[in-house]
C-alpha cells in the first residue's frame, strides 16, 4: 500500500490506473495537494513550471534528447570518439541530411543493408530499408541512417526486446532496470523480404493479414530468455549484464543536457522531483550481443493479453513505489496544505530529516519486493569506468542538437 494522492492530466493508460489502484493510491484530475503528478502524454511539453514545491512528476526535462533518433545518435557519437570500445553497441549511423554525402559514399562502398528512420517516427512508420546496391535519393527531412544489424533468429524469425529502464534521479544519476519486458517478433519468417519480416513493431505486424495469434508477435522476456538458454545455450546472466551496460551508457550520453534541464526546470528539493520510465528497444545480433536501436519517451503501456497485462501493471506499480514513496510528504501537505513556497518547503525538509529517512526506507522495501534492480551507480571497477565516462561527458560542450534547434552544418 502507498498512501499518497496522484494528480493526472487528461487520459492515462488503463494499466497505469490499475497499478495505482493496486497500490491503494487516491487519484484525481489536477489535484494541487497531490505529491505525485502523472501524465501519459507523448508530447514533450512543459510539465514543470506549474508544479508545487512538494510535487514530483513522471517526466524528466529534456528527455526528448535521449528519445529522438537524431539527438541520441549525436550524443553517442560525441562520447564514442573518446570511448569507442564501450560504445560499439550502437550501429554505425549518419544523421541526415547533414551527412548525406558521407552516407552516400558509405552506401556505395559497403556491402551491408541500411535502415533509414525518421527522427520523430514511431509505430514503424516512414522506415526505409536499403539493400546492398540500392540507390538513395537524398531529401531534406531529418532522419538517421543506420547500418542494418543482422538479428539473432528464433524459428528463423527476427525479434527484438522492449526493456524498461527507470530513472529516478538525474543528479545524482540513478537508474533501475526491470527484469522482464517484451520480446517482439516479426509476423513473417526471415527471407520473405517484406516489411513484416524485417520490422518488429507490434502495431505494424498486427496489420499482417496472415497473422494467426497475437502471442506469435509479442511474448514476455521471462518466457523467451529461458528458451534462448535451453535451445541456444545462451548465457542469460551475461546477456542481462550487457543489456544493463548499454542502457547505462546510453542514458549517460545525454547526461549533460538532462542535468542542465533539471536544474533549470525541476530542481531537487532535497529529493528528486522528476523521474521517467523509458522503453529501450534492444536488438540481439547473431552472436547474441545486444545493440540499442532506439529509446522510447513514453513506451506503450497498453496490453493485449493476460500475461502482458500482469507484467506491465506490476512494472508500473513498482516503478511508482520506488520513484515516489512519498507518504510522509503527503501527510505533511495534508496537515498544512497552503502557505508553502520553494524556500520554505526546502527548509521544512531540512529541519525534518525523519521524513527523508522514511522515504528512503520505503524505497528500499519497494526495491526488495520488485523485479527492479539498480544498475547505476554500480560498484567496483565497473563504477570506476562509468565515472570516468560520465566525467568526460559532463566536460563536453553541450551543442545544439539536431531535432531540437539545429545548428550543425551540412557536409559537402
Amino acid at each position: 500500500m502507498l498512501n499518497i494522492s496522484i494528480s493526472f492530466n487528461n487520459r492515462i493508460f488503463k494499466s497505469v490506473k490499475e497499478a495505482m489502484e493496486e497500490l491503494g493510491c487516491q487519484f484525481r484530475e489536477q489535484n494541487q495537494h497531490s505529491v505525485l503528478v502523472w501524465t501519459d502524454s507523448i508530447r514533450d511539453a512543459d510539465y514543470f513550471s506549474n508544479l508545487n514545491p512538494w510535487q514530483v512528476v513522471n517526466r524528466i526535462p529534456c528527455a526528448h534528447v535521449l528519445c529522438r533518433k537524431a539527438s541520441l545518435t549525436r550524443c553517442i557519437q560525441q562520447i564514442a570518439e573518446y570511448f569507442p570500445q564501450l560504445y560499439n553497441f550502437y550501429p554505425k549511423s549518419y544523421i541526415l541530411p547533414f551527412k548525406n554525402s558521407a552516407f552516400l559514399r558509405a552506401l556505395k562502398r559497403t556491402k551491408c543493408a541500411w535502415i533509414i528512420k525518421p527522427d520523430s517516427g514511431s509505430l514503424g512508420q516512414g522506415i526505409t530499408i536499403l539493400n546492398p546496391g540500392s540507390e538513395y535519393p537524398p531529401d531534406e527531412s531529418l532522419s538517421v541512417a543506420q547500418e542494418y544489424v543482422d538479428s539473432f533468429l528464433l524459428n528463423n524469425t527476427k525479434f527484438d526486446l522492449r526493456i524498461y529502464a527507470l530513472v529516478t534521479s538525474v543528479d545524482p544519476l540513478t537508474i533501475y532496470i526491470y527484469r522482464d519486458g517484451l520480446a517482439r517478433f516479426c509476423s513473417e519468417a526471415t527471407g520473405h523480404h517484406s516489411v513484416f519480416s524485417q520490422i518488429t513493431n507490434v502495431t505494424l505486424n498486427k496489420q499482417n493479414p496472415e497473422l494467426d495469434k497475437f502471442e506469435e508477435i509479442s511474448r514476455l522476456i521471462s518466457d523467451t530468455f529461458p528458451r534462448l538458454e535451453k535451445e541456444c545455450n545462451a548465457d542469460i546472466k551475461k546477456l542481462w549484464s550487457e543489456i544493463d551496460n548499454i542502457i547505462v551508457l546510453s542514458i549517460m550520453s545525454a547526461h549533460r543536457y538532462l542535468k542542465t534541464a533539471v536544474q533549470r526546470d525541476c530542481a531537487p528539493s532535497i529529493i528528486s522531483r522528476c523521474f521517467q520510465i523509458f522503453g529501450f528497444d534492444i536488438l540481439l545480433d547473431r552472436e547474441l550481443h545486444p545493440h540499442v536501436i532506439e529509446v522510447n519517451y513514453r513506451p506503450n503501456l497498453e496490453y493485449h493479453r493476460g500475461p502482458e497485462r500482469r507484467m506491465k501493471v506490476t512494472m508500473i506499480r513498482d516503478a511508482i513505489a520506488i520513484a515516489a514513496p512519498l507518504e510522509s510528504l503527503q501527510a505533511a501537505v495534508e496537515v498544512r496544505p497552503y502557505g508553502w513556497d520553494a524556500a520554505s518547503w526546502k527548509a521544512f525538509l531540512l529541519n525534518n530529516p525523519t521524513i527523508i529517512n522514511q522515504i528512503e526506507q520505503s524505497r528500499k522495501r519497494a526495491i526488495e519486493l520488485s523485479k527492479y534492480e539498480l544498475i547505476y551507480p554500480s560498484t567496483g571497477d565497473k563504477q570506476k569506468v562509468y565515472q570516468s565516462v560520465l566525467n568526460k561527458i559532463d566536460q563536453l560542450k553541450a551543442d545544439v542538437l539536431p531535432g531540437t534547434l539545429i545548428s550543425t552544418e551540412k557536409d559537402d
